[in-house]
């Protein structure tokens, strides 16, 4: 399913609404989240509906999808840094009820950390519903061009467009590497809905919808999954047949 809207601000209201009916539905709903710009929209809308005492995640479970390492959550890189201010201050989801990668986990290590945060999720019942944006080369999470369909969580070399996303730190060095769940992972997920917004993503909106089913484009793959939406602003959907 394809929805374009006027702006993010449109788009944050049109995916609110669907992560509603999910929160609704289940008893205690399983969320992977996102981060970066993408999302801030969304997040500003869910704490504003929250002081308003409309929004609540008091019966929910989450987990994200990614993180920098090594990068420790002090870092002003730290994806759990941003959450913890986007979001997770400033609502009402239970501290034990957030489920993140550790950038500061060492080598020797990742194997059995990375199969505990896939074990964790399918111990929560897997998820219910999982949010997405989408890179410039059209990474999803930090899925890079290539990657294998069947993967699943582990550290991952990023790519140069990847480290030089909008808004970086001025003064520190970009990240070569995250951690990050597996394309597998996402195609587990009972519902995925992806979020792009801006022209610079309307060439990777349109590879992802129109070209090739490919590890090429990551975000292609999600074609494979049978309840995907997907919530564009215009100018993200630019770049698509007929616009």
């Amino acid at each position: 399913m394809l929805h374009v809207t006027p702006d993010s601000d449109a788009a944050a209201l049109l995916v609110a609404e669907q992560v509603d009916e999910v929160l609704a539905r289940v008893a205690k709903p399983v969320l992977m989240l996102p981060t970066g710009s993408t999302p801030k929209p969304l997040y500003a809308l869910w704490r504003q509906r929250f002081q308003g005492g409309g929004f609540s995640m008091a019966h929910c479970r989450t987990f994200n999808l990614d993180e920098y390492w090594p990068c420790s959550t002090k870092s002003p890189i730290s994806f759990r840094a941003f959450m913890d201010e986007e979001l997770f201050s400033q609502v009402d989801l239970p501290p034990n009820a957030i489920g993140f990668l550790d950038g500061t986990v060492k080598e020797p290590d990742f194997e059995t950390h990375c199969a505990a945060y896939e074990r964790a999720i399918v111990d929560a019942g897997g998820l219910d519903i999982c949010l997405l944006g989408v890179g410039v080369n059209g990474h999803i999470a930090f899925n890079e061009p290539g990657t294998p369909a069947d993967s699943r969580t582990r550290l991952v070399r990023l790519a140069e467009s990847t480290r030089k996303r909008p808004g970086f730190p001025q003064g520190v060095d970009a990240p070569t590497a995250g951690i990050s769940v597996g394309i597998q992972t996402i195609l587990d997920a009972r519902k995925v809905i992806v979020m792009a917004f801006g022209a610079d993503k309307a060439h990777a909106v349109k590879r992802a919808l129109e070209g090739p089913v490919s590890i090429d484009t990551p975000a292609s793959l999600l074609r494979s999954h049978s309840n995907v939406t997907w919530v564009l602003d215009e100018a993200a959907a630019s770049a698509l047949q007929g616009r």
